[in-house]
């Protein structure tokens, strides 16, 4: 809806300027345009500093296409009182920006080089902003089967999930620091420059959001600030994870895109600010109010983006799909749905469904073409069936027998050998650091089940890297929930030189038992053996370079049926640091070993490889493979050499299945029973 409105920018909260520079050769003539502008935290707490640029492709939009200007604090660590409301720089020149396209990374905010800029296809833009601070969010995107987005400094996402990282907090909704609520002013955007961009074209606007505290989202305003005209936009069904529990409201991580601006704009002025949220502790979550009005990004564009492309779904024989996608551009949008690269007749609207599929021919590589006067944009495809995508960083399983359990390799470093202090040397190892994202992770299933078993590896460090003292580092982990809110356990390297275990059940920390050798630290190549048993009948046993060294029976412990495995780091990063230092020959066994075999592992052996259910010997460097991903529930993945069999069920393979190509088994399929079901391929969308 479009209507008259006085411009009246929003004096009560400080301006944050800068200038994107144009591309430095001009060829004079009109060319479509599109700009992601992303708006990073500098988040300084006591988990660490991150900026969160943008490091990948997000929402349609090359990396090129964003400009992650400069970040805004959020009021922890170290701002003082008097600025926790108030937030600014100095303009930066222009003329020293160029693309920055590094891997991402704890940055301290003293090194922060200003702003992550890429060069404009025309024009320049000055884009002022004022906001209450900013904050951190959990939220990594709508897929609500993925984990939240790790925090500021331990691994972070890739794209999108960097631009819903960070967002304006509105001055009401939990925060800024001083109070569960604040009364403060909202954010205001104001855009200056955008004919010097679109010379000759109209353009649309479509906002991103994000929140740490969240029902909903309001709507915002979009001012044309020349013609003195106003458009809202609303977010359809934002998605948001569960109740985190610690307020009396209903207080979610999620966030969402917005509708385009219904009316295209042509202007070389705008100024976006958000309605006041509606917020209200009631006696009880379902009695209480919670929306938020935040912001993480802008995209303005003239030529189609599809910002929110149709998701991968399974679909069987029987099933009725709809897949619909979202776009943002100059209106009117054309679209055109593709099976095969072939358009469908008839498929012109932004959603396609097929009713109660049975054919072979239903099936197929679909996509979304979406045109304007100014461009054209394809989704990315989706295939109804099982689907395939290459990998390049699979920690292959080397467990002779059984099926593998190749593991995911995250930004730790495949070193050929490594010495260490005392001249010991091993070859094939993993160096993990605090200083970028460093995890492996093994999918799990029920073959990591067991009541009983022996967790092994070495393990060669020179203690917690960060020295923050309260925070033990990840060694191994297979915990549910964070801060002990599930089951599971942390096997942790301790700041006094010792390894503990760690444990939870039903939410409950358990007892905390660390080893007697304070020895672990040292810069010395070192094996650490676990046995535990979860009845509580038994007692867990450490074993240190092969010999008893602690014991105690701790009670019972359970680790719910299908965590994964996470070595180096641990998904909850509030309650554990990354471990810094190298690890080698990590085992998992299905069985608590004895001490006589503790003794015969650490001279090499493999020990019972019946029991043995997965080594990571890391012989070889991370490499290539396939991950397949289905969807349908109870689905039993089959392999076999040739695609006409014989087939054999893969126990316990649960999607995503990582796959290497070194492997003899070339050809998978799933058997299932099922019956028909009516799929909605995206359900965030109106």
């Amino acid at each position: 809806m479009k209507r008259t409105r006085s411009y009246s920018p929003n004096n009560r909260a400080s301006k944050v300027a800068c200038t994107v520079s144009a591309a430095a050769l001009m060829l004079g003539i009109t060319h479509a345009a599109t700009v992601g502008i992303n708006f990073p935290v500098s988040y300084s707490s006591t988990v660490g500093n991150y900026i969160n640029y943008v490091n990948a492709p997000a929402f349609g939009i090359p990396q090129s296409g964003w400009q992650s200007l400069s970040p805004t604090g959020t009021g922890y660590g170290g701002t003082t009182a008097g600025l926790l409301y108030l937030y600014g720089i100095n303009e930066i020149d222009t003329t020293m920006h160029a693309p920055i396209n590094t891997s991402p990374a704890a940055v301290p905010p003293d090194s922060f080089p200003g702003q992550f800029l890429n060069p404009l296809p025309n024009g320049s833009l000055t884009v002022s902003w004022g906001c209450p601070t900013a904050n951190w969010s959990g939220f990594a995107g709508y897929d609500p089967s993925h984990a939240a987005q790790p925090d500021p400094t331990h691994g972070p996402g890739m794209g999108e999930a960097e631009v819903y990282a960070g967002f304006f907090r509105d001055g009401i909704n939990f925060g800024p620091p001083g109070g569960p609520n604040n009364d403060q002013p909202g954010w205001s955007v104001d855009i200056t420059g955008l004919k010097s961009l679109f010379t000759n074209t109209p353009f649309a606007i479509e906002l991103v959001a994000s929140s740490d505290s969240m029902y909903a989202l309001t709507n915002a305003f979009i001012v044309d600030v020349t013609g003195n005209t106003t458009q809202s936009v609303f977010y359809p069904n934002p998605q948001h994870y569960g109740d985190v529990g610690d307020a009396p409201w209903f207080r979610a991580t999620g966030g969402g895109l917005s509708t385009a601006t219904p009316t295209a704009l042509n202007t070389d002025h705008v100024y976006i600010y958000p309605n006041r949220p509606q917020h209200f502790a009631g006696p009880t979550h379902a009695q209480s109010t919670n929306n938020a009005a935040t912001l993480s990004g802008i995209i303005i564009t003239d030529k189609p983006v599809i910002s929110m492309s149709p998701r991968q779904v399974l679909v069987l024989p029987g099933d009725t799909v709809v897949w619909s996608g979202y776009a943002v551009g100059v209106p009117p949008l054309a679209y055109q749905w593709r099976k095969n690269g072939v358009p469908i007749p008839g498929a012109t609207t932004s959603t396609y469904g097929i009713t109660n599929i049975t054919a072979a021919s239903d099936f197929g590589t679909i996509d979304l073409r979406v045109t304007n006067l100014y461009g054209t944009a394809v989704s990315s495809p989706v295939t109804p069936d099982l689907s395939m995508s290459r990998i390049e960083n699979l920690v292959l399983d080397s467990n002779p027998k059984g099926p593998e359990h190749d593991g995911l390799n995250n930004g730790a470093t495949w070193l050929a050998s490594f010495t260490d202090v005392a001249s010991v040397t091993r070859t094939g190892v993993m160096n993990f650091s605090n200083n970028v994202p460093s995890q492996i992770t093994v999918a799990g299933e029920t073959n990591f089940d067991s009541t009983t078993g022996t967790i092994m590896f070495w393990m060669c460090s020179g203690g917690l890297a960060n020295l923050n003292t309260n925070v033990d580092a990840t060694l191994f982990d297979r915990l549910s929930g964070t801060d002990y809110s599930g089951n599971g356990c942390v096997v942790a390297q301790d700041n006094d030189g010792t390894v503990s275990f760690n444990n939870a059940l039903n939410g409950v920390a358990n007892v905390n038992i660390s080893t007697v050798s304070t020895t672990l630290s040292d810069n010395r190549w070192h094996h650490v053996a676990l046995t535990y048993d979860q009845s509580g009948a038994n007692p867990l046993i450490f074993y240190i370079d092969g010999k008893l060294d602690t014991s105690e029976n701790i009670g019972s412990w359970s680790w719910q049926t299908g965590q994964e495995l996470e070595l180096g780091l641990s998904h909850d990063t509030t309650s554990w640091q990354p471990y810094n230092g190298l690890m080698d020959d990590v085992r998992f066994y299905n069985r608590a070993l004895s001490s006589s075999e503790i003794t015969l592992a650490y001279g090499g052996a493999l020990v019972d490889t019946n029991a043995l259910v997965m080594q990571l010997n890391f012989t070889a460097a991370p490499g290539a493979g396939t991950k397949l991903t289905w969807q349908c529930p109870g689905a039993v993945l089959q392999s076999a050499d040739s695609v006409n069999g014989p087939y054999t069920d893969l126990p316990g393979a649960a999607s995503p299945y990582n796959v290497s190509v070194q492997q003899a088994a070339k050809f998978y399929r799933y058997r299932a029973q099922h019956t028909p079901v009516v799929i909605n391929s995206n359900p965030y969308l109106m």
